[in-house]
């Protein structure tokens, strides 16, 4: 095999390799859970190491900074992504919140204008009516109006 050969088989053994290891990730660990997360961290980990190790021919000093600067990049995601979630969450929660406010103000608006019409449909109507002076069981009343109800 000529060295283009060899340099071809790891660049594509490589692009193989991060395919799985991100197809994995994104299958397993874009879940909230404590064990999406952890499947994240793990994988990314190694995908740093993978790339690494192969862009280092196997050095050991390379493979293990590219671990951990695969794992730190995961870590962020992770942080990223529940920052994401929470935003998201607090978006919804006062969206909903809104929502609840502006319905109770059509409820008031609507029971307002219920009150009203209820008491300009259903309006009493009262006649004065002029009772003269008299005498009732020896008592001498004088002259008064009263109001009688109407419908």
């Amino acid at each position: 095999m000529t060295l283009k050969n060899n340099k071809r088989l790891q660049s594509r053994r490589l692009a193989a390799l991060a395919l799985v290891i991100l197809l994995s990730t994104f299958g397993v660990g874009c879940s909230t859970s404590n064990v999406g997360k952890a499947s994240t961290t793990i994988s990314g980990g190694a995908l740093g190491a993978a790339i690494a190790y192969e862009a280092s021919d196997g050095d050991q000093a390379w493979t293990a900074a590219g671990a951990a600067l695969g794992t730190l990049t995961a870590l962020g995601a992770n942080a990223l992504a529940e920052t994401n979630e929470r935003k998201a969450f607090r978006s919804g929660y006062e969206t909903a919140m809104n929502q609840s406010v502006k319905q109770q103000y059509w409820i008031i608006q609507n029971r307002q204008k219920e009150d009203t019409f209820a008491s300009e449909s259903t309006k009493e109507t009262f006649v004065p009516v002029k009772i003269p002076e008299q005498e009732i069981n020896g008592e001498i009343r004088s002259e008064r109006i009263i109001y009688v109800r109407a419908k």
